[in-house]
């Protein structure tokens, strides 16, 4: 949870922030648009779907918006947070994750945020007010917040944040305190090391914005580009060798010596990705097809329960989003040619055959022979036989025939625009004679070859 997100009262809010300023968003963008498209197709209204009030599936609750999350919340409040949610007609759903038996990942829809911060203020607020209350509070810095809750949702601690005027106060359970106390120490620890590290921010001689990070005590230098807040952090990861913790501290600390203009840029990203299971961007391979060069792929997937997407853009900001739930080769494939604008054969076929790799779209069939029987039996018809197989096609509807010829013997597109070719060059006449002669010849073999029956003699 970042520090400025938790300000009001320590909500965990993930706001679909648009902005032309980082690749990752515009890739967000890209799926909110596919799902628009899927939407469209599936219930061809653009109405939303109103869920009832109280606990639901996370499937269910997806079907309300865009989903966002409290971590680390008690699970022994969850009754009270349900009861009082189903009285404002909020929709939540919750996840135990494994080995945690404290505390639970609260989801609800992003429309939803500002009662359920309510929910959550009135509910802690009651707790402090008993008589015999057993919850405690420690205050810390806005910038420690994210770090510190990373750490306790780490160690299964619920706990709660809330804003006030001398900083955020933490509130947690009574019987977490010396839990709460180690976290602090184990906190305060990895602090005492960031101080013999430098992050800074300095231009270059072509007046470029960069990071430079000096880190004392491993006598390592390391400047990169300006970059948002969770790229920054899977560098130090990556490069440094620091703990998640230990890099989110580090891109907190950098953050307080930027202006209002570089904050928001630095911290756009980090505020679409807060939840995000998985991200890979510009995937490449050695033995990528040499037409794939203007198209970039990446990977993504919000929730773990989520499915895995692949989008795919080229360089003129067309892009097609191909979902591991649908890998039928015949949609993917007109999604590509629809929405990426492309009509040549082999490069749809090279889009194809990396997705295939990637595991979106299936395999195809398995049945090719090497020799086709082509015969054109009408102006608008012909038939295809290979092995026992045998197909008849409409050659008005090339589209059909061309799916028909993919789904039958896995043959490529390219083949089946081949026989299709090959069918319409044929004369309807010349294939009627070939059979009427084929007809005569076995008529007449089987006249020549049948044996005299003599009657008896008497």
């Amino acid at each position: 949870m970042h520090g400025d997100d938790v300000a009001s009262a320590g909500v965990e809010v993930t706001t679909q922030v648009v902005s032309k300023a980082t690749e990752i968003i515009m890739d967000l963008l890209k799926l909110a648009i596919e799902r628009e498209r899927e939407e469209a197709r599936l219930k061809k209204s653009d109405k939303q779907h109103v869920l009832s009030g109280g606990e639901v599936t996370y499937r269910k609750l997806q079907e309300g918006g865009e989903v966002t999350s409290i971590p680390s919340f008690d699970k022994k409040d969850f009754g009270e947070l349900v009861k009082r949610a189903k009285k404002m007609n909020i929709p939540v759903a919750a996840i135990q994750e494994s080995k945690k038996e404290n505390t639970i990942s609260l989801f609800f829809n992003v429309k939803d945020s500002e009662a359920m911060n309510a929910i959550v203020q009135d509910i802690y607020r009651e707790k402090m007010k008993q008589p015999e209350q057993a919850e405690r509070m420690v205050t810390i810095e806005k910038e420690q917040v994210e770090g510190f809750q990373m750490y306790c949702s780490e160690h299964d601690i619920p706990v709660c944040f809330m804003e006030s005027k001398d900083g955020v106060k933490c509130i947690f359970g009574a019987e977490y305190e010396k839990q709460i106390d180690v976290a602090m120490q184990k906190y305060n620890d990895m602090s005492a090391e960031l101080n013999n590290t430098d992050i800074s921010l300095f231009r270059d001689g072509k007046g470029k914005l960069k990071i430079k990070i000096e880190d004392g005590a491993e006598q390592k230098l390391l400047t990169m580009n300006f970059s948002p807040k969770l790229r920054l952090e899977r560098v130090l990861q990556e490069r440094l060798g620091y703990s998640q913790l230990k890099a989110v501290e580090a891109a907190n600390r950098l953050a307080s010596k930027m202006t209002d203009e570089q904050l928001g840029y630095y911290l756009s990203e980090s505020r679409q990705l807060e939840q995000m299971a998985h991200y890979e961007k510009n995937i490449k391979s050695a033995d990528d097809n040499v037409l794939l060069e203007k198209f970039s792929f990446a990977k993504m997937q919000f929730q773990e329960n989520d499915p895995m997407r692949l989008t795919v853009t080229d360089e003129r900001g067309h892009f097609v989003v191909i979902s591991e739930k649908n890998r039928d080769r015949d949609a993917i494939e007109q999604d590509i040619r629809q929405h990426l604008k492309v009509t040549d054969t082999e490069t749809v076929t090279a889009i194809m055959d990396k997705a295939e790799r990637l595991g979106f779209v299936e395999e195809p069939k398995q049945v090719q022979f090497k020799e086709y029987q082509i015969e054109r039996d009408t102006q608008s018809s012909f038939t295809v036989r290979g092995g026992s197989t045998v197909i008849r096609l409409d050659l008005n509807d090339r589209d059909t025939a061309r799916k028909r010829l993919r789904d039958t013997f896995g043959m490529s597109e390219a083949k089946a625009d081949r026989i299709i070719g090959k069918a319409q060059k044929q004369s309807v006449a010349n294939n009627l004679l070939t059979r009427a002669k084929a007809k005569a010849r076995q008529t007449a073999d089987t006249l020549k070859n049948k044996k005299r029956e003599r009657g008896s003699r008497k």
